[in-house]
């Protein structure tokens, strides 16, 4: 199925998927008889949930993996692909959605390797600066090519990632994610070199879980369910809830909560605490801010302005090097993470399967962990496997964690599937104060409704709520207020309501404006 979306000045197709289909030796299908066509100078989003075959589906693409059936046409000619050095022959290159630069090189030594320029045996380096300020300059992308890629801030090493990609005549462009760790202004920066990219005659793919940049930036999307093609149509001829629909194969009902100020009791208080550490990240400086009952706070910034500090030191990792913290009218300035659980904490973490689970150990064990002492679940130092068996399963149940059953092991599961099982831990200890970091990163868009209607209700029933994102949207949906870190301070505390805006956080994030 071909789509024509609008401002295609040709409609010819550069690329086709024709019946490509992927079967791992385990007997895992990846990919089932796929096949659909992509117009030359447009930008198409694949959208899918976790697990759909959409990364499978570019690996085959860009000459990684060879499909196990069907076949991919570029320019209306089949080619072989899998084959060695495929991408580069073709022209396609690829931005993986975690960064692949070495960050003791320089820019220019990153672009260029691999098909370093050569005087004799030795790198040409004046020639390779050349090349990258050229290359730079041919789209627009500036970078410093002398740069050390370890001094970058997250957007100008994405240029840099972008650059790479570009730097062997590349036609096709594949990007997976590339948004994850930017601010309003630099997305929008991003949009507008692809939209340039674009305009002169590239072909981009974009792969994202968020349908407003997928509406803001793409002509077209194609839709994979289960391995299968869902639909190839036209973002002007589909709402989003249809989208949603194609994605997950029924409506999804998303969270809509209603702002307001906070009149509970106040739950967790900081009076300006300070870190002292060598992690930029870590740092806080005469931080103060209190969140009350039934409360759902947001934290919005650029990645490293002081979030992880400020995580760590409410959940006992972290001390203070000055200042203080008190929950529920308790001193907890110098208390470690056992003692801020037995308190009332629920943490969902960043990172699902390092912080917040086993990922060799079952599901089970993972469900009950932290339970120690619980005298359903134990008598004396041995463990009630039958009731631990019974409260998992209905855990699994209540949660719609898709497993093949308890004594799984957590890292045998998607993303989505174990953040829901972590979710389902934390929130049945009906937590006075719960943590959420990033708890949507990477999961599909029914994974993340369904955790955001958990975060709702966990609110709704009396919790303060800490909302660590990276995805304004995601901040805006269910914050009462947001609070903009830069550099380690408080910069803004903004009540939700109609003007609070992506747009209008990018100022603060980037430290442009302070309202505190």
């Amino acid at each position: 199925m071909s789509v024509i979306g609008p401002d295609m000045a040709d409609t010819s197709s550069v690329i086709a998927f024709d019946g490509i289909s992927k079967t791992y030796p385990n007997g895992t299908v990846a990919l089932s008889t796929v096949s659909f066509e992509i117009p030359k100078g447009t930008i198409h989003a694949i959208c899918g949930e976790n697990g759909a075959g959409k990364s499978t589906l570019m690996k085959i693409l860009f000459g990684l993996e060879a499909p196990s059936a069907g076949r991919i046409l570029l320019d209306g000619a089949p080619v072989e692909a899998g084959a060695p050095a495929f991408a580069a022959t073709h022209g396609i290159g690829m931005v993986h959605q975690h960064f692949s630069l070495i960050p003791a090189l320089t820019v220019t030594e990153n672009i260029i390797l691999g098909h370093e320029p050569r005087k004799g045996v030795l790198i040409d380096r004046a020639e390779a600066r050349r090349q990258v300020t050229e290359l730079s300059a041919r789209y627009d992308l500036q970078v410093e090519p002398d740069a050390p890629v370890s001094t970058l801030s997250v957007a100008a090493q994405q240029k840099v990632e972008i650059l790479k990609a570009l730097a062997r005549d590349t036609r096709i462009l594949i990007l997976d994610e590339p948004t994850a760790v930017l601010s309003p202004p630099e997305i929008e920066e991003l949009f507008n070199r692809l939209r340039g990219l674009r305009d002169a005659g590239m072909t981009i793919l974009f792969i994202s879980h968020k349908l407003n940049e997928v509406r803001a930036l793409a002509q077209s999307v194609t839709v994979l369910r289960g391995g299968r093609l869902t639909g190839t149509v036209a973002l002007r001829d589909v709402p989003d809830d249809k989208i949603m629909e194609m994605v997950m194969g029924h409506a999804v009902e998303v969270a809509r909560r209603e702002h307001g100020a906070a009149d509970g009791e106040t739950v967790l208080s900081l009076k300006s605490v300070s870190t002292r550490t060598r992690e930029p990240a870590d740092l806080l400086h005469e931080v103060s801010v209190d969140i009350s009952a039934g409360e759902i706070v947001g934290i919005a910034g650029v990645d490293g302005s002081g979030q992880r500090g400020l995580v760590s030191v409410m959940s006992g990792f972290l001390r203070p090097a000055s200042g203080s913290i008190a929950f529920n009218g308790k001193d907890m300035t110098g208390a470690d993470s056992h003692a801020w659980r037995h308190a009332g904490l629920a943490y969902l973490p960043a990172d699902r399967f390092a912080q917040g689970g086993a990922p060799a150990l079952s599901l089970a064990d993972n469900a009950i962990a932290g339970t120690d002492g619980n005298k359903d679940l134990q008598t004396g130092p041995f463990l009630r496997r039958g009731r631990i068996a019974d409260r998992v399963r209905a855990m699994i149940k209540e949660f719609n964690v898709r497993s093949f059953g308890i004594y799984e092991r957590l890292d045998s599961l998607s993303g989505g599937n174990a953040q829901k099982l972590i979710a389902a831990r934390e929130l049945a200890t009906k937590p006075k104060l719960l943590i959420a970091d990033q708890p949507t990163r990477g999961i599909d868009v029914a994974a993340a409704a369904f955790l955001h209607r958990r975060l709702d209700e966990a609110a709704r029933n009396g919790a303060a709520v800490l909302l660590v994102s990276a995805d304004l949207d995601e901040l805006l949906r269910l914050s009462d207020r947001v609070l903009v870190f830069f550099a380690g301070r408080i910069v803004a505390d903004l009540p939700n309501g109609p003007s609070l805006t992506p747009a209008a956080l990018g100022p603060y994030m980037l430290g442009l404006e302070n309202a505190r």
